[in-house]
Order: structure tokens, then C-alpha cells, then sequence
């Protein structure tokens, strides 16, 4: 009955959601586009990891595996769940926190392919905890009834966070977090209206410009080189088109070692598909994109993360690795 419930909740939320970004049509999953190319929508966010697939579309790989893909983007992973649970998309990305948290209110999603990586020390991290130029803050160990803004309370970023506080002796009960958008933060930081904030690529790069101290990069805290998202679908898409999924991961690893090889090439192209200054592109950090799914140690540091700050119970998921395809 819970499961129901929760699939029932999920697909009103798709449905409110996709009326509020004006997303594509349903895919019937199964039409033919001219040349004999399989149709499918795939939900992407507008972040330079997500640029890797938008390129490898641009280059042909998808048509070369029998795929006409249509990009449908929104402003957050979770959201992309409900629409993948309904439908009306038919793969997506999205962190492994929401997928993990997705899969935990029993949610019928699987990932198919890893997305990125956190890297390890001394590469520059593309998302990390900073201190505006108004706080004195030098290290995460001075941050103890500090209030720290993340993009969304309750996710990934939230998770992190508290892992590398509590790494660094910070009493994490102590600590307020507040919901700010990644955009607004270099601005908040500068006129000291916060400051302390996790803040992601492009705007991590700004707010170092104006001043902002980095402390942290949190992701590597939870574990070095942790795998941090994920592209994903539905159980019944992987019951019901097994070759269409396997085209899409074929499809993805041609993009992912593309972008690998030809990094000035995806830095090209971030200002078309994110809108970007083409100066902003060249500088940024720009992550990593390991081949193949999430580790599972990566998955099961996320999910003791999870259960520890109380995003989900751990009777709720008896094993994070279930979430893999296999």
C-alpha cells in the first residue's frame, strides 16, 4: 500500500511538474523517427556534467546507436524522477542522493550509467564550501552556529555538508542551513548577506573572484573521488526495451570518451547549451565523467550518509546497490 501511495504521489508530482516547465509530450517509447531511429526524451539539467551528453547528441553517437534523442531540461534532479516514474521521459540524470531517496519511498527507478565523479586532491573540485570575503572563517573546524547556504535543503549538497562539518569537529546540530539558489550566491557573498555557502560551477569560480574563500570540497569527504550523479530510467523501460537501454549506454560511453579526449571541445560547447560567457567556460572546473555505474562503496557511503542525517530510515532500503541495473 505505501508503494502505491508513493507511485500514486509521484506521478501527480510529474505531471504538475511537466505542466510547469512546458516539457515534450509523452514518448510512447516505442515510435519510430524517420530512418529508423528510435524516439526518446531524455531529462538533462543545465550544468557542464549534463553538457557531455548534449554534445555527444550534436555528434551523432545517439543516431549511430538507433536513437533520435529530444532534450527536455529542468532546474533540478529530483524533479526529473516523477517525470522518468510517469513516462514521459525515458531516461534522465540526477544526484544519487534523490535517486537513492527516490528508490527508498519505492519508487520503480534504476541507474543505467554513472554521470560524474567528485575527482580527488589537488584537482580544483567544480562545487566546494566557501567563506565570503566578509567572514573571517579560515577552515570548516571555525564554523561551529554558522549558517551555511546550499541550493536545496535535504539533498545532496545538505549531505555532504554535514559529513565534512562533522569530519572537521563542527557540531552539526549547531549549524543552520538555508536555501539559496546556486546563481544568487556570489552576489549574497559579496554584500555579506551570507557567509558561508556551498557553491557549485559557474558560480564557484565567481564568488572566488569576488573574494570568497574555499574550505572544502565536501564530496571528497564522503569519499575520495565519490560518484555524485547518475543517468537513469524506469523498471519498465529496462523490462520492456532492454535494447534501447543498451543503445543509450553505448551511446553515453562513446559521449562520456569523446568528452574526456576533447575537453577544449566541451568548453566550446557550454556556451551554447548553458547559455554561458564564453570567457566564464574557459576557466571553470569542469569535473569528472567515469565510465561505467556509481561504485558501490560510493553508494553505500551516500546511504549511510542518508540514514545518519535522517533523509531516509534504513528499513526503507535494505541495499543501496539494488538501485544498479544489472
Amino acid at each position: 500500500m505505501k508503494k502505491r501511495l508513493a507511485l500514486t504521489a509521484a506521478l501527480g508530482a510529474a505531471s504538475l511538474f511537466l505542466a510547469g516547465c512546458g516539457g515534450p509530450a509523452a514518448s510512447d517509447g516505442g515510435s519510430k523517427g524517420s530512418g529508423a531511429l528510435a524516439d526518446i526524451t531524455v531529462g538533462t539539467l543545465p550544468i557542464v556534467t549534463n553538457t557531455v551528453l548534449a554534445l555527444g547528441v550534436e555528434k551523432g553517437f545517439f543516431k549511430e546507436e538507433g536513437l533520435n534523442v529530444k532534450l527536455a531540461s529542468a532546474q533540478g534532479g529530483a524533479a526529473l524522477v516523477p517525470a522518468v516514474v510517469s513516462g514521459q521521459y525515458d531516461f534522465a540524470f540526477s544526484n544519487n542522493v534523490s535517486l537513492l531517496t527516490a528508490r527508498a519511498r519505492g519508487l520503480p527507478i534504476k541507474i543505467v550509467a554513472a554521470a560524474s565523479s567528485a575527482g580527488t586532491n589537488p584537482t580544483p573540485p567544480d562545487e566546494a564550501i566557501v567563506a565570503g570575503p566578509k567572514s573571517t572563517a579560515k577552515s570548516l573546524a571555525e564554523l561551529n552556529g554558522s549558517t551555511v547556504a546550499v541550493n536545496g535543503l535535504k539533498n545532496m549538497v545538505e549531505v555532504a555538508d554535514r559529513v565534512a562539518l562533522e569530519k572537521a569537529g563542527v557540531d552539526v546540530g549547531s549549524v543552520k542551513f538555508v536555501e539559496v539558489g546556486f546563481p544568487d550566491m556570489p552576489a549574497a557573498l559579496a554584500s555579506g548577506r551570507i557567509d558561508v555557502a556551498h557553491v557549485a560551477e559557474p558560480f564557484l569560480s565567481q564568488a572566488v573572484k569576488g573574494g570568497a574563500r574555499i574550505l572544502s570540497a565536501p564530496y571528497r569527504e564522503v569519499l575520495p573521488d565519490v560518484f555524485m550523479s547518475s543517468w537513469f530510467t524506469s523498471e519498465k523501460v529496462i523490462a520492456e526495451k532492454p535494447d534501447r537501454v543498451a543503445a543509450f549506454q553505448r551511446a553515453l560511453e562513446k559521449s562520456r570518451a569523446y568528452a574526456v579526449q576533447h575537453t577544449d571541445e566541451v568548453r566550446a560547447y557550454m556556451p551554447t547549451f548553458l547559455k554561458m560567457d564564453a570567457t566564464v567556460a574557459k576557466e571553470i572546473a569542469m569535473g569528472n565523467w567515469p565510465a561505467g555505474m556509481p561504485s558501490n562503496a560510493s553508494l553505500q557511503a551516500w546511504y549511510d550518509a542518508c540514514v545518519k542525517y535522517g533523509i531516509f530510515a534504513k528499513d526503507a532500503l535494505k541495499n543501496p546497490t539494488d538501485i544498479l541495473a544489472r
